[in-house]
């Protein structure tokens, strides 16, 4: 492997900068996005999870390659924004709470 993602999906290497590691910052860049930037992103990804899955399935969780950690926040980015797309239709969507106010326990 070589790049910012496993060579077996450079094709969504212009979507990387959606590899966020925390709800926190995936929320905030959902937040901040249109919905065109949203569905654009989802278009390219969700074609692509059937492949990213069967790969993430097969490494340890943890395993410190920084590529497969990229690719798995890539996917977690994709589940943070596919409701605003299927079901809300706008970036900025409400479970009931502020999200923004969500931390996580470090424990």
């Amino acid at each position: 492997m070589s790049g910012r993602l496993p060579s077996e999906f450079s094709d969504l290497e212009p979507w990387v900068e959606w590899a966020l590691p925390t709800m926190a910052e995936r929320s905030a860049r959902r937040q901040a996005s249109s919905m065109d930037q949203l569905q654009a992103f989802y278009d390219a990804m969700l074609p692509r999870m059937e492949a990213v899955l069967a790969h993430l399935a097969g490494i340890a969780v943890g395993d410190g390659d920084p590529e497969n950690a990229r690719l798995l926040d890539l996917t977690k980015s994709l589940a943070e924004i596919a409701p605003a797309v299927e079901l809300f239709g706008e970036p900025t969507i409400s479970y009931g709470y502020e999200v923004s106010r969500f931390t996580a326990d470090p424990e």
